[in-house]
């Protein structure tokens, strides 16, 4: 099978010397944290973990991976500028490397790539989640939604 796991970072400081460096709030550590919980009780074993270069979720990912068992690597590709399509196509590219893959990134795309995998609009709090087979990327299937 082959996993996609989509997470938001944390919720985080509204203000800082510019927007790429705003930490997470104590409420978005935990919040990420009880995400990479459920994720790992479930099952699910990141073989690849790429986040966002900004502190917000970079700090996510290392929660994240620090609770699943998996270093976090950086990927500029998920700095929220692609487009929600451009950012399901990376995914799918680096499915090529990890039977599981988990992404750390921003809104508006990952709620749209989200909407477009399980064709109905998909909200994504901030530290939320959402789990897909990809097996078959023409036919995707929701594994789990963490709000």
């Amino acid at each position: 099978m082959k996993t996609l796991i989509l997470m938001r970072h944390g919720k985080a400081e509204p203000y800082a010397e510019t927007d790429a460096q705003r930490p997470l709030l104590q409420s978005g550590r935990e919040k990420v944290a009880a995400s990479a919980r459920a994720i790992k009780s479930a099952g699910y074993k990141p073989g690849l973990l790429l986040a966002s270069p900004l502190l917000r979720a970079q700090q996510s990912a290392q929660i994240a991976g620090d609770i699943v068992g998996i270093a976090p690597q950086t990927a500029q590709e998920l700095d929220g500028r692609l487009s929600a399509k451009g950012l399901i196509e990376f995914a799918l590219s680096q499915l090529q490397r990890a039977d599981c893959v988990m992404l750390v990134g921003h809104n508006p795309n990952f709620n749209l790539a989200a909407g477009i995998l399980r064709q109905q609009y998909t909200p994504f709090a901030a530290g939320s989640f959402a789990v897909f087979d990809l097996t078959a990327p023409a036919a995707p299937k929701l594994l789990a939604l963490g709000e």
